[in-house]
């Protein structure tokens, strides 16, 4: 990670994005972000991620109906919803809408074929990838934002998979949207510790 920002200040600092500059992201910083998330921790180290890095707009927007339209039929008649929650649905919904626009998508996935069959091994195996590209990210001045589009069947993945020509080895865990930020956000808010930890018991 680069000397201008420490570990520290990048963890305390992360926040989702969810409106993002038209700005080319060069291709130095998408391989420095994906060369950190490649340094994580796996089971067995079995290394088992492929990132697949999507910059053209047409195949974005071919990959954006799958993603909305079943976003959408998710969504559809939710009610009771606090306003903030239905703000943040809104903002989801419109970047969505704007996949196109965004510089960058990165689907990451897991090769079954290189990874235990235990699921949680699975995932225990390409999060904290995922979560050492968003924050190499941050260290180049770039945001994120972190979603499960296009990673189930019933939010788009045959589809997803179809148009990227991922094999059916391959499954993917989830989408990253990458670019430079076009809203300033401040640090995020969070529960004091105090609330959640628990020492030597319950």
């Amino acid at each position: 990670m680069p000397a201008e920002i420490s570990l520290l200040k990048g963890i305390n600092t992360l926040r989702s994005v969810r409106r993002f500059k038209p700005d080319t992201v060069p291709e130095e910083k998408i391989r420095a972000v994906i060369e950190a998330a490649s340094k994580a921790a796996s089971g067995s180290n079995t290394q088992p991620w492929e990132f697949i890095v999507v910059r053209d707009a047409v195949v974005k927007a071919r990959l954006k109906e799958p993603m909305l339209r079943t976003w959408l039929e998710r969504i559809h008649g939710a009610g009771g919803m606090s306003g903030r929650m239905k703000e943040v649905y809104d903002e989801a919904t419109q970047m969505l809408r704007d996949t196109e626009k965004v510089p960058v998508l990165v689907y990451c996935c897991l090769d079954l074929n290189r990874v235990s069959k235990s699921e949680e091994v699975r995932y225990a195996s390409i999060y904290p990838a995922v979560q050492n590209l968003m924050l190499a990210a941050h260290a180049h001045g770039l945001a994120t934002c972190l979603t499960v589009h296009g990673s189930t069947p019933i939010r788009g993945e045959p589809e997803v998979k179809k148009i990227l020509g991922i094999p059916d080895r391959v499954k993917i865990a989830c989408l990253v949207y990458l670019g430079y930020p076009a809203v300033r956000v401040g640090r995020p808010k969070r529960r004091p510790i105090e609330n959640f930890v628990h020492y030597d018991g319950w």
